[in-house]
């Protein structure tokens, strides 16, 4: 007898929700016979076969097959039948919860499930009520999965205003991020503006993270100074005509300095101190800014503005955002500027930490760094 009746057998009496010992009474055997069945220490007679396959409403064939077959077989059909359907509904949503039940153990079709529901209740609200249950019980089956990201996607798609806070601190800050979510979520319901400025908020953190990212020292000063240069262009492009927007001067004069340092350790003095002296005065228009909100760069960024911290943004129309992934914090308060300009680390600057200017320039960002900090208490 084919030894995959013992798993087919418990996998269809979990599928019909009973016990060892209601089946035993309908098939007129002992539960411990059941239980052995299903252990495969041993199997049903012969003529049992059909009563047993009947009674699961399957064929002989069915609860004898080989499950590896079987199952890729299925898959097969539940692929070619899904790509059938042109559109999100009901009749599609009965079909893969057959495949739920018909195997109660596949991730996969738990998944599928979640995202046809998903598809069909954005575009017809009212069925979010009789669909969410379902959603939440297999939302907390796959969290565990490789299926997290995804889950955490639908559901902040489909979540209430009051329930999507839960599933957007479940999410990363980068990577599949909080903001993907949002933006996912204003796509699926056509909320064109809020979408805009999702993509907006969504570039701006992109670019901040990326253009952070630190090019390896061991390669050397001489790259290092390739790699700052290019970020520099790049900040440089999205204001107009070359000037910095304000909301990133403070970054753009911490990768001047950086520039700097390279410069100075290939001994290319005059280049890097034009990128020193123009740092620091970037420093210092910033740190005399009163405005609230800086300009990021326009329509590449969905107009939006941003604090001095970068910790938030504000849209066009006054709502503020709050603002994920860039793990620094926060250029406009001179710390990391202090920190880079004194840390023993930074050795390319060691030919000129006792010139005047330099000392001038540590001594100005010290105590604007102290008079943010006195400020706050």
């Amino acid at each position: 007898m084919n030894l995959n009746f013992a798993e087919n057998f418990k996998n269809l009496r979990k599928q019909k929700g009973i016990t060892q010992e209601k089946i035993s009474e309908a098939l007129g055997v002992s539960s411990q016979s059941v239980s052995r069945w299903e252990l495969g220490i041993c199997y049903p007679d012969i003529e049992m076969l059909p009563s047993i396959a009947n009674y699961f409403g399957v064929s002989v064939d069915n609860l004898l097959s080989n499950d590896v077959d079987s199952k890729k077989k299925d898959l097969k059909l539940f692929k070619e039948k899904m790509a059938s359907f042109d559109e999100y509904t009901e009749e599609l949503i009965e079909f893969v919860s057959e495949y739920c039940k018909k195997y109660p153990d596949v991730d996969y079709y738990a998944y599928e499930l979640m995202w046809v529901i998903k598809g069909y209740i954005v575009v017809d609200e009212e069925k979010t009520g009789k669909y969410m249950p379902v959603l939440l019980k297999n939302a907390e089956r796959l969290l565990p999965t490789q299926y997290r990201t995804a889950v955490i996607h639908i559901m902040a798609v489909v979540s209430p205003e009051n329930e999507l806070e839960k599933w957007l601190n479940m999410a990363p800050y980068s990577g599949f991020s909080r903001r993907a979510c949002l933006v996912f979520r204003a796509a699926a319901h056509d909320e064109h503006e809020t979408n805009d400025i999702q993509q907006g908020l969504e570039v701006f953190e992109t670019f901040a993270i990326q253009l952070d990212r630190r090019f390896p020292d061991k390669l050397g000063s001489a790259k290092k100074a390739l790699f700052q240069k290019s970020v520099l262009r790049t900040i440089e492009s999205f204001g107009e005509n070359g000037e910095i927007p304000d909301a990133w001067k403070a970054f753009y004069a911490y990768k001047q300095l950086v520039l700097a340092a390279c410069l100075f350790a290939q001994k290319k003095t005059e280049e890097a101190w034009e990128n020193f002296d123009s740092a620091i005065e970037k420093c210092k228009y910033i740190y005399s800014l009163e405005e609230k909100w800086l300009s990021v760069g326009g329509r590449l960024f969905a107009n939006i503005k941003v604090s001095k911290d970068w910790n938030f943004a504000v849209d066009e129309k006054g709502n503020e955002h709050r603002l994920f992934g860039i793990t620094y914090r926060s250029f406009s308060d001179m710390k990391l500027i202090y920190d880079l300009l004194t840390y023993p680390c930074w050795s390319w600057f060691n030919s000129v930490r006792e010139t005047e200017k330099y000392k001038a320039a540590v001594k100005w960002v010290s105590e604007a760094k102290e008079n943010i900090k006195d400020s706050r208490i």
